[in-house]
């Protein structure tokens, strides 16, 4: 239970359902024998016995046999075994008592008190425990496992086992007549205790059922709705049954018969793990809500019309008050059902009655259409939505079931992507109300996909211009430097020799053309370094920028300190390259100069694909934000250019600029 299953083999279920049904068997040819009535039987709950228990015996042994790893149908197959050995030995135990055979009367009150209390005081709280996953806390199923025996101790110390039947609980109160019996222990704080716990048990089902409901997935919450529907229509036919049988007296049959509504819930429980699909649940709790609510607004309103008229009128006129509240309850009734449909209907199938307010919802998250995708399923309660471009998803959330409906999403005539949404489990297909919503939904979408495909469209066009112009700007450099940096360190040369050979106005010609090629020569040189920093293809990006850090630090005039943190980032494009550099140069000249910082840390690494870059130092600066200077601008301009961000500002320790530049859509 608490987490290791073993497989068990097929026939061990087949086998435990054969005794079950066998059991049943045994109850039947009991009462033929013993001629046993069918009052005896209902009020003994017999009936109520053998129909619970062959109902769980059965579906336990379904679920066993489907699903062997899992405890639950083992734990109903249990619990239907108990009730049918319960209703198996209810004639003889009758038979016994009337005989007033002492041995008969022990063996078979020994069986009946002691096998049904499993059922109840263990195993139907354990089945609610450990559905739908099979784990329970250890605790709690050692809390559970002892109570249980005490619920069968305090049982069998009954001296009257059948004592709902008429003419088996008058006299004085013999001792219990089952072997299980501990004197003493039939009533006191020991079965009020016990009957606590069980109560907590029971709770403690409930309250692990909600909270997996609110955390599971949508299979999870589709199979815990099943049994949760089956509980709630138990507890009102065993409610009304009750409140029937107070109005109108009629000896036991009502509340002992409406126990076998309590089938109910081992049906749901076997159709939830095989087959939750089978129907769509949400469908039966609408309607079901729905008319359970208004019944029970009806009755009362017709109970208090009636007496109001009565005694307006008079107790005599009881048609008056009889058709008074027939008109009132007629009025009411179609205006009622349909606010109240309406109100169950938005709690289990979202705004498809509000395409407005299933639209303002969708509204909000336009900005990325992929964003779009939750607000559908939460709009509509749908379990899968996703977007898909030219037949490839690019986004989706929920869990895809096996029927999924495609609507087009369009603009200008043209077909940019497809929305695509799954049925909820137990439909075949989408409501008309459903695909009115969604094809509306569709337009705005397709409208957003088309905006954010120009975007991307822009934003790469962007990036190849800015690629392009690295690539060219690294093809000048390589120009210029083995080209005309070459040629003029040569004229250089030879204007050194003139002037070592010559003499006179020649020297000084000489000396001349020296200056002039030396000075064109430094311009050269500055503008290879402007068009692609020379330290990049020399030393690469994390060594190019800790050589500018020590330059750095050795013209300051305070103490500084610089730490490059870099790890391998392989090759990288030459724009996120040369961009990097400079954002790193710029947040460190501006360290240096405006933060008054000790220490500064230059991070270099990779990131989901991105090359993520960020210079931190331990700076006290006063203001809670930076103005967007020259520096700043043109970190964020550089970044932009590829698609990339920059975040920049002060704190509590000190400045942080970090920049975000993509890889993976930015040209080699």
């Amino acid at each position: 239970m608490g987490g290791t299953r073993t497989d068990r083999p097929p026939w061990l279920a087949v086998a435990v359902t054969a005794v079950g049904l066998a059991e049943t068997v045994a109850a039947v040819v009991g009462v033929l024998v013993t001629g046993m009535s069918f009052a005896a039987a209902r009020d003994s709950f017999l009936v109520s016995n053998a129909v619970i228990g062959t109902v769980g015996t059965l579906c336990g042994g379904l679920i066993a046999a489907y699903r062997p790893r899992h405890p639950l149908g083992w734990v109903l197959l249990g619990a239907g075994v108990a009730q049918t050995a319960t209703a198996a030995v209810t004639p003889w135990l009758a038979a016994a008592l009337v005989a007033g055979d002492p041995t008969a009367i022990t063996w078979t009150a020994t069986v009946y008190s002691a096998a049904w209390p499993w059922a109840i005081g263990l195993l139907l709280p354990l089945a609610l425990l450990v559905f739908p996953d099979g784990r329970v806390p250890r605790p709690l199923l050692a809390v559970a496992l002892v109570n249980g025996v005490v619920q069968v101790l305090l049982f069998s110390a009954d001296p009257y086992p059948l004592q709902t039947v008429a003419g088996f609980a008058a006299g004085e109160a013999p001792p219990a007549w089952s072997v299980l019996a501990v004197p003493g222990l039939g009533s006191g704080p020991v079965d009020v205790a016990s009957n606590v716990v069980l109560a907590a048990t029971y709770l403690a089902g409930v309250v692990t059922l909600v909270a997996r409901y609110r955390r599971g997935d949508e299979r999870t919450r589709r199979q815990i709705l099943w049994p949760l529907l089956a509980a709630v229509a138990t507890v009102v036919v065993i409610a009304a049954t009750r409140a029937l049988w107070t109005l109108m007296p009629t000896g036991t049959v009502f509340p002992v018969i409406s126990t076998v509504a309590v089938a109910l819930v081992p049906m749901a429980i076997t159709v939830a793990v095989l087959r939750h699909e089978l129907l769509d649940i949400r469908l039966l709790w609408s309607r079901a809500v729905t008319y359970l609510v208004l019944t029970v607004a009806l009755v009362a309103t017709y109970v208090a019309v009636v007496e109001l008229v009565a005694r307006l009128v008079g107790p005599a006129d009881g048609l008056a008050s009889s058709v008074v509240a027939t008109i009132v309850v007629a009025a009411a009734f179609d205006p009622i059902r349909v606010r109240l449909q309406r109100l169950v209907d938005s709690l289990l199938y979202g705004d498809r009655a509000d395409p407005v307010r299933a639209m303002s919802s969708v509204g909000e998250q336009l900005d990325r259409p992929v964003d779009v995708l939750p607000a559908v399923c939460r709009a509509l309660r749908l379990p899968w939505a996703a977007l898909a471009v030219d037949g490839a998803v690019v986004g989706e959330t929920g869990t895809r079931p096996a029927e999924v409906e495609t609507f087009p999403l369009r603009h200008a005539g043209r077909t940019v992507g497809e929305l695509r949404v799954g049925v909820r489990s137990g439909e075949a297909r989408l409501a008309a109300s459903d695909r009115a919503v969604l094809e509306l939904m569709a337009l705005p979408i397709g409208v957003a996909l088309h905006a954010e495909a120009l975007s991307a469209a822009v934003q790469r066009s962007r990036q190849e211009i800015v690629a392009a112009r690295e690539e060219e700007r690294r093809r000048l450099r390589r120009d210029l430097h083995d080209g005309l940096a070459s040629v003029l360190t040569g004229v250089a040369f030879q204007a050194d020799a003139v002037v070592t050979l010559a003499d006179g106005q020649v020297a000084t010609l000489g000396e001349s053309i020296r200056t002039g090629v030396t000075g064109a020569l430094a311009d050269v040189r500055r503008l290879i370094n402007e068009l692609h920093p020379t330290a990049l293809d020399e030393l690469g990006l994390a060594e190019a920028v800790r050589r500018h850090a020590q330059r750095l630090a050795r013209g300051e005039p305070a103490p500084l300190a610089f730490a490059v943190l870099d790890e391998p980032v392989g090759e990288l494009p030459a724009a996120v390259e040369v961009a990097a550099y400079r954002i790193l140069v710029e947040a460190l000249t501006n360290v240096a100069r405006h933060s008054g910082a000790t220490r500064a840390e230059v991070e270099i690494r990779r990131c989901d694909g991105d090359l993520v870059i960020g210079v931190r130092d331990n700076g006290t600066g006063a203001a809670d934000r930076w103005d967007t200077g020259v520096g700043l601008a043109s970190m964020l301009e550089r970044a932009a250019e590829l698609g990339g961000l920059v975040s920049a500002a002060p704190s509590p320790a000190g400045g942080r600029v970090e920049a975000r530049l993509p890889l993976a859509r930015v040209p080699s």
